[in-house]
């Protein structure tokens, strides 16, 4: 083999290699294409998520945190008119022992009614 013959020869492979490298280079880039679409309706999702967020955190802030403040504020409302339980406990007991006496005046007056 002669070195005119050595050199095409290496020429060939080096041609060949060059076409496989070129395949793997549009393979590469075919892959970028489709990570690079990827990406970027990943962009797109994230960005429509960020807009719900805003938007309910719009609707917490305009709309749900007022309702739970006027909620509150009518519950203290309502507290503040209840009686305490100790008073209510309190009372329970006098009426108790109002009643306790009814009674027993009742029957006094009874009684007094049947002596005469």
């Amino acid at each position: 083999m002669t070195n005119e013959e050595k050199i095409l020869s290496l020429l060939e492979k080096l041609d060949n290699r060059v076409d496989q490298l070129d395949a793997r280079q549009a393979r590469t880039e075919t892959l970028l294409e489709k990570h690079g679409e990827m990406l970027d309706r990943l962009d797109r999702r994230m960005d429509q998520l960020d807009e719900r967020q805003t938007k309910t955190e719009i609707i917490l802030e305009n709309t749900i945190v007022p309702r739970l403040d006027a909620l509150a504020e009518g519950q203290k409302a309502l507290m503040e008119a209840l009686a305490p339980k100790s008073r209510v406990e309190a009372l329970e007991e006098e009426v108790d022992l109002l009643k306790t006496v009814v009674r027993s005046l009742s029957r006094d007056m009874a009684e007094l009614k049947k002596a005469q």
